[in-house]
């Protein structure tokens, strides 16, 4: 049909790939070998959610979307009615583009500004037929962040949680004991990596279509694929105020998921663990959780 957009193959499936192995292992400096400073624990009312007030809106009659708060890196839209087609949001930065699926009737759903300070195009779509979808509207916002890291600590579509979230509680509890970023990172990361066994059948289910991770299923069933691993450790992490990038792309054999975790003032994380002082960390859980050892090239498509 004329004026469509044929949106098929956006989404790249998260595939097995997962079983591959962690990122190498290094030896793990003591704590008198790295500057590993004790620092305030994060209280559970600290947590940064999402807001929508308003001041900053574009819709039509079927979707609002919100960019009053792009200098904390995010947007928010929701439909305005149920009688709808399959809706897209599309977040375009230069040659960048992220799209996603309209989820959730009459509510919010939040989206992350991940590629830094510019102008950012969003383009509103519905499906028309098959895959071929007609835009709705569109309009460009000028984004400049309060904080660089600041789209790794909030809540987004791919990494949901709020308050109430039983894998938010469990992080607090796990790390109420330890004193510095460091600690919590390395009890999380063990916690994630012990528990989680690797969701065999969800992999099936993922060839056939995209599935979102959903953070308390994979605490509660204690198993998933690379996604699931990557969003339950960034949920944990982010609640204690540690900026953590869930990342989807490329290993030697295909597509995969990981995390990568900043820590201020120091370098280290555990074994299978590559750190280099203030810069990004890449930490993958599931590789890490099979006990394997790739040693391969990573290479990012999209950060959320």
């Amino acid at each position: 049909m004329n004026g469509g957009v044929d949106l098929k193959g956006k989404w790249v499936l998260i595939l097995a790939l997962c079983l591959l192995a962690g990122c190498g292992s290094k030896k793990t400096p003591s704590n008198d070998e790295i500057d590993n400073p004790e620092s305030p624990a994060p209280q559970i009312e600290e947590i940064r959610l999402p807001e929508s007030p308003g001041i900053l809106t574009e819709s039509d009659d079927l979707v609002l979307v919100d960019y009053s708060c792009t200098d904390q890196g995010y947007i928010r839209a929701k439909t305005l009615r149920t009688d709808h087609l399959r809706l897209k949001i599309r977040i375009n930065f230069g040659e960048e583009v992220y799209t996603y699926d309209l989820n959730k009737d009459l509510e919010f759903e939040t989206f992350p500004l991940t590629q830094g300070d510019g102008t950012y195009t969003v383009i509103v779509y519905e499906n028309i037929e098959g895959t071929r979808y007609t835009p709705l509207f569109q309009f460009d916002m000028e984004v400049t962040l309060a904080d660089p890291n600041l789209p790794y600590l909030y809540p987004n579509q791919i990494v949901d949680y709020d308050a109430e979230t039983t894998a938010v509680k469990k992080s607090f509890e796990l790390v109420a004991e330890e004193k510095t970023e460091l600690d919590r990172v390395k009890t999380i990361y063990d916690y994630v990596t012990e528990t989680i066994d690797y969701d065999w059948d969800k992999v099936e289910a993922a060839e056939a279509s995209f599935i979102l991770p959903i953070v308390d299923e994979t605490l509660t069933t204690q198993k998933g694929i690379c996604f699931d691993y990557a969003a339950l450790m960034a949920t944990m992490l982010r609640v204690q105020n540690i900026p953590t990038k869930v990342v989807t792309g490329y290993v030697e054999e295909g597509y995969h998921a990981w995390v990568e975790v900043y820590i201020h003032n120091m370098g280290w994380i555990a074994p299978h663990i590559y750190f280099e002082l203030d810069t990004w960390t890449r930490i993958d859980p599931t590789f890490d959780a099979l006990d394997n050892a790739y040693r391969g090239k990573y290479t990012t498509r999209y950060v959320y």
